[in-house]
């Protein structure tokens, strides 16, 4: 189980330094693909579903990570979050995230980019 939960994570972390890489080289499609957050209830389904495995490997995992404390709140904080999203209406997580893509400017996104990638990086070194 706990090998199962590394490659999850690793599979997470490797979809976080898509999207950080995407931020930083293409903004203007991070925030389009921010907008589509929760416009559909199949969308917010798999996303909090993607969400909820991510969180349940970080707990999993915590044992064997280099930061077991960290792991297991952070998973802790998914899952409920996660669950949280599922339950409240579309429309107002729809609402959250197109709040924020029309006012992150492009520059900030960009930004982030490298940061967001040096995070999944160090999620990794942390997992094993």
């Amino acid at each position: 189980m706990n090998e199962a939960a590394l490659v999850v994570i690793v599979a997470a972390a490797a979809w976080i330094v898509w999207t950080g890489a995407l931020m930083a080289a293409r903004p203007e499609k991070a925030l389009d693909l921010l907008r589509m957050t929760a416009s559909t209830q199949r969308i917010n389904l798999t996303e909090q579903g993607l969400r909820l495995t991510g969180g349940l490997a970080l707990m999993v995992r915590s044992p064997a990570a280099r930061t077991p404390d960290i792991f297991w709140w952070s998973g802790v904080f998914i899952v409920f979050s996660s669950i949280a999203l599922i339950i409240v209406p579309l429309r107002w997580h729809a609402g959250y995230a197109n709040w924020w893509a029309d006012r992150l400017p492009l520059a900030a996104v960009r930004g982030i980019g490298p940061v967001t990638v040096a995070a999944a990086v160090a999620l990794v070194y942390a997992a094993l």
